[in-house]
């Protein structure tokens, strides 16, 4: 199984999404290398994908895909600063919560963001792997 760490950048109700070249949306983030703490990858794989530096990072749970194991931390992102695709990244937008459902995103992304909006309705979250405290 890959470890990943994924990285929830949030700005006033709405999302950060990364794409590669013709590439559906994901969530910024990718693979630990050996021995790399999660925090660690998070903080890297945000900085090479976005360009965006000293971004306070929560770790707030993980989410289990068919093959990947994806630590995901949390991000507010002021208003001042805006993501710069870097590396393999050639597109950055930020999206409502609610249009990720319909929109051409990662089978992961959608059951991230999902897991979020469960967590935020009056009902709460139908599952999840550990417990949800986004700030």
């Amino acid at each position: 199984m890959k470890h990943r760490a994924t990285v929830l950048c949030l700005r006033a109700n709405r999302i950060l999404l990364v794409a590669r070249s013709n590439g559906r949306w994901a969530l910024p983030g990718g693979r630990c290398k050996a021995g790399e703490p999660v925090s660690a990858a998070a903080a890297r794989e945000l900085l090479e994908e976005t360009r965006m530096t000293d971004v306070p990072l929560r770790y707030i749970f993980e989410f289990w895909g068919i093959r990947t194991r994806h630590y995901v931390f949390a991000a507010h992102i002021p208003d001042d600063v805006e993501p710069i695709p870097g590396n393999e990244i050639r597109r950055c937008r930020w999206v409502s919560a609610k249009d990720i459902r319909s929109a051409w995103v990662s089978v992961s992304t959608r059951g991230i963001v999902q897991i979020l909006l469960e967590e935020s309705s009056p009902v709460g979250p139908a599952r999840r792997s550990s417990p949800l405290r986004l700030f």
